[in-house]
């Protein structure tokens, strides 16, 4: 996308806005501020994600939909003082951290990733904020118990497996917002064993994942981290929805950064790792 087009897309932002009356404003972060009756942030990374896939002619419709939806959640909040009711609307998504703006209902899912409670309505997903919650007969970690069985009760996503450089990935992927939420129970989808997998969750909608059993050749596996830190890095800067560009381990269910190196042709595995890839290649890792 092109200067031209972040111009065409930031003057439309600050048509909308001005027309449902607000100021706006570019700020640090690649974000539009919108000032008015309440203070709100619009994600032009996200904004431009969603361009590249319709006609620009379609963009004025785009922005204003986007851009209406984001003010109407925020203007007419949802009524949460009901626990009975809103439970059902329930969700934990996952978010980058730094949308974590310090009174969302929140905790950490990942190094540069967070847990978030959000109210899922026909129209939109809303975060929850602790305020909110002050009132509810649950909270804390029973609260994120609850948000993600809802995720869970919505049903499974789609796991397709796919060649990736050479290398054989599954590919977990749907038409919602928290395909990522649906990490935390990554074995049910895989068999994984000791060892776990190399993930990358990129945008809000997709999860790939390179199982690490025993016999896994160090070269194959040295491999898929390339090969996962690059589609990464890719679907990220694509999205729309971008959540992370890093490469991740799973293991039970916890996310460790993997950061990968390269050294000519060479792929430089951090030392954790590569006694891990040796005892697995061997067949002589057996627990956790």
């Amino acid at each position: 996308m092109s200067r031209g087009d972040d111009g065409a897309l930031d003057s439309l932002v600050v048509l909308v806005a001005e027309s449902l009356g607000y100021t706006c404003r570019r700020v640090p972060g690649d974000v539009m501020l919108l000032e008015g009756i309440t203070r709100l942030h619009v994600s032009m990374r996200n904004l431009r994600q969603l361009a590249r896939m319709v006609p620009r002619d379609d963009w004025p419709a785009l922005v204003a939909d986007h851009v209406t939806t984001i003010v109407t959640a925020i203007e007419e909040p949802l009524d949460l003082s009901d626990f009975e009711l809103a439970q059902h609307l329930l969700r934990t998504r996952i978010y980058p951290a730094e949308a974590d703006n310090g009174i969302l209902a929140a905790r950490p899912f990942a190094p540069g990733l967070i847990e978030v409670v959000v109210v899922d309505t026909p129209t939109t997903v809303r975060t929850v904020t602790v305020d909110e919650m002050e009132d509810w007969p649950v909270s804390g970690d029973a609260l994120f118990i609850l948000g993600r069985a809802n995720v869970r009760a919505d049903g499974p996503l789609q796991v397709e497996e796919q060649d990736l450089g050479g290398v054989p990935v599954a590919v977990l992927h749907g038409w919602t917002f928290y395909a990522v939420t649906h990490l935390a129970w990554l074995g049910e989808y895989l068999n994984l064993g000791p060892g776990g997998a190399l993930v990358i969750a990129p945008s809000r909608s997709l999860v790939v994942a390179y199982p690490l059993h025993a016999g896994t050749p160090r070269r194959e596996a040295a491999l898929a981290a390339r090969e996962l830190q690059t589609q990464a890095r890719y679907a990220y800067e694509e999205g729309p929805g971008s959540l992370s560009p890093h490469l991740f381990w799973w293991r039970g269910g916890e996310l460790e950064l993997l950061e990968i190196g390269v050294d000519g042709d060479a792929t430089v595995l951090p030392r954790e790792f590569e006694r891990a890839l040796t005892a697995l290649a061997a067949g002589s890792w057996d627990t956790p």
